[in-house]
């Protein structure tokens, strides 16, 4: 059997999918469905300064810290523009926790993380409910 193909192909989305290849393998997938709100209950300053707190207590190196506090710096100035543009805060903050999803310390931060992400996504939009899974969410 250790010459077969054991590689996978995928052709679309497989978020919150286990894809294993091998023999006798076990995977448990603990994903948590979203309940994600409409946008106008959202008040996204508020969100982003909680997960600024939330973030500001993960460890992380010096040069991945200066990005992660400019990613949610960027994201901040954009919702004091008038018409912010949610783009720009989705990629901000999709910035902020990729930096933050490398550290050791992440996973004992998810809890505190996961309201903040559920809401800021649904202030976002559908096109960012992308970093939901960041979180252990589905959309």
């Amino acid at each position: 059997m250790s010459n077969q193909n054991r590689s996978v192909s995928v052709g679309g989305n497989v978020t919150g999918s286990a894809i294993v290849t091998g023999d006798s393998n076990t995977v448990t997938v603990n994903y948590e469905k979203a309940n994600v709100p409409p946008p106008e209950t959202v008040d996204i300053a508020a969100e982003l300064a909680a997960l600024k707190a939330a973030l500001a207590e993960i460890q992380v190196t010096d040069k991945d810290r200066r990005k992660l506090d400019n990613a949610i710096e960027d994201a901040e100035v954009e919702v004091r523009e008038t018409e912010p543009d949610r783009d720009e805060v989705g990629s901000a903050l999709e910035r902020a926790l990729k930096y933050a999803e490398k550290a050791e310390g992440f996973a004992s931060q998810i809890e505190k993380l996961r309201p903040h992400v559920e809401r800021a996504a649904g202030w976002l939009g559908i096109n960012w409910h992308n970093l939901l899974p960041i979180v252990g969410l589905t959309g």
